[in-house]
C-alpha cells in the first residue's frame, strides 16, 4: 500500500514536471517569435528575420535665400502686366519701413549712424562706447567686409539692440549704379548675407555717396528709388556730420565741434548724423564719447533708426552736382559748419 501510494506520488510529480516544461517551452517560443531580429519559420521551413531594413530619412530641401522666399507683395506684382521685369525678381525682398506720416519730434533728437563697417578694428570700439553710454545707434553695413573676424561684430550689433541697415554689398559706384537690375542684385546679396548670418531682416538702407551723389548721376536714380520704396525699403541720408571721411584730416576736437554744431543748427528737430566705423577711423572712436556727452548735456535724445523715423532725403534736381566737394577746413576755434554742407555731402 505504501509502495503503491509512493508510485502514484512519483507519477504525479513527473506529470507536473512535464506540464511545467511544456508551458515553459511555449512561453519561450512565443517570446522568440516576437523579439526583434528573431527567426520565424516560413512556409518553406526556412528562417527569416522579422526586422525590415531601415530606410534613411530623405534629405530636407535647402531653405531658399531670404530674398527668394514668396510673399504677398510679390504675388500681387506678378499679376501686374505693366510691372517691369526687375520688379518680378526677388519675391522675398520686401519691407514695411516706408510709413506715412513719420513721427515729428517736439524736442531735438539725434540718430547716430555709422557707414562702411563692420571692421574688426573700430566697430568693436564704437560698440563699447555706445554700451558704456547706454545709447543705441544704426549701422549701415557693407556686407563685402564681413569675414571670420567681422562676423561676430555683426552679430554683436544685433545682439546689443542696434539697428542694422544696408549700405551695399560691394561699395563700387560703377558696378552698383550701372542699372536698376545691378542695384537690386547687389542689395539682394547683402540682404541674404545679413539674414543668413543673423536672422535679421533689414528694413532700411543708405545709398553709397548719398542720394544726390553717384546714384543721381547714373541715369537710373528715379527708377531705383521708385522700385526700392515700392518694396517698402526706406533710404536715409543725413543732416549732421562729423567730417571723418574727407581729406581734411581734422583733429578729434574739430570732429566733435562739427558734429555737435551741425545738430544744434539743424532746422529739423530730428537729425541724422553721419559717422564711419570702417578701417582707419580711429579718430571717430576717440571723438564719439565727447559727441554723445555734449549732445546729452544739451538735452538731445539719442535714438536708433526704426520704422517711425522721419528720413532725411537730399534735394535732387538736374542741377545737383554728381559729387560734393568739401570746402577748406575752418580754423579749429571756428568750425562754422553749415547745415547745407552736411546735407549736401556725398562722403559716405
Amino acid at each position: 500500500m505504501f509502495c503503491k501510494k509512493n508510485r502514484m506520488a512519483v507519477w504525479s510529480l513527473c506529470l507536473s514536471v512535464v506540464l511545467l516544461w511544456g508551458l515553459a517551452g511555449c512561453s519561450f517560443s512565443q517570446k522568440d517569435q516576437t523579439e526583434p531580429g528573431s527567426a520565424v519559420q516560413t512556409d518553406t521551413g526556412s528562417a527569416a528575420p522579422t526586422t525590415e531594413a531601415i530606410q534613411p530619412e530623405p534629405e530636407p530641401e535647402p531653405a531658399l535665400p531670404a530674398s527668394q522666399q514668396e510673399s504677398d507683395q510679390h504675388a500681387a506684382v506678378m499679376e501686374d502686366p505693366d510691372a517691369p521685369a526687375y520688379a518680378k525678381e526677388y519675391p522675398g525682398l520686401y519691407s514695411d519701413a516706408v510709413r506715412e506720416p513719420n513721427v515729428l519730434h517736439e524736442e531735438k533728437v539725434c540718430y547716430l549712424t555709422f557707414d562702411d563697417g563692420p571692421s574688426s578694428t573700430n566697430t568693436p570700439g564704437i560698440l563699447d562706447v555706445l554700451k558704456q553710454e547706454n545709447v543705441k545707434a544704426t549701422f549701415f553695413v557693407v556686407t563685402g567686409e564681413i569675414n571670420e573676424e567681422t562676423q561676430p561684430v555683426l552679430q554683436r550689433i544685433v545682439d546689443e539692440g542696434h539697428t542694422l541697415c544696408i549700405h551695399a554689398n560691394e561699395h563700387a559706384y560703377g558696378k552698383l549704379y550701372a542699372s536698376t537690375e545691378a542695384y537690386l542684385a547687389d542689395f539682394a546679396e547683402a540682404y541674404d548675407k545679413i539674414y543668413d548670418l543673423t536672422g535679421y531682416r533689414v528694413q532700411g538702407f543708405r545709398f553709397p555717396g548719398g542720394s544726390n551723389g553717384q546714384v543721381n548721376s547714373s541715369g537710373c536714380y528715379h527708377e531705383i528709388v521708385t522700385e526700392m520704396t515700392r518694396r517698402g525699403f526706406e533710404y536715409y541720408d543725413w543732416n549732421a556730420y562729423d567730417h571723418d571721411a574727407e581729406g581734411g584730416n581734422y583733429s578729434v576736437e574739430q570732429m566733435v565741434q562739427f558734429a555737435v554744431h551741425e545738430v544744434n543748427i539743424s532746422s529739423r528737430n530730428d537729425t541724422i548724423m553721419l559717422l564711419h566705423d570702417t578701417y582707419g577711423k580711429e579718430k571717430t572712436v576717440q571723438a564719439l564719447p565727447s559727441i554723445i556727452r555734449q549732445l546729452k548735456d544739451a538735452g538731445i535724445q539719442l535714438l536708433p533708426i526704426d520704422n517711425t523715423t522721419r528720413p532725411v532725403h537730399f534735394y535732387v534736381s538736374d542741377s545737383t552736382p554728381p559729387e560734393y566737394v568739401e570746402p577748406e577746413p575752418e580754423p579749429e576755434s571756428e568750425p562754422a559748419a553749415q547745415e547745407e554742407t552736411a546735407e549736401g555731402s556725398a562722403a559716405a
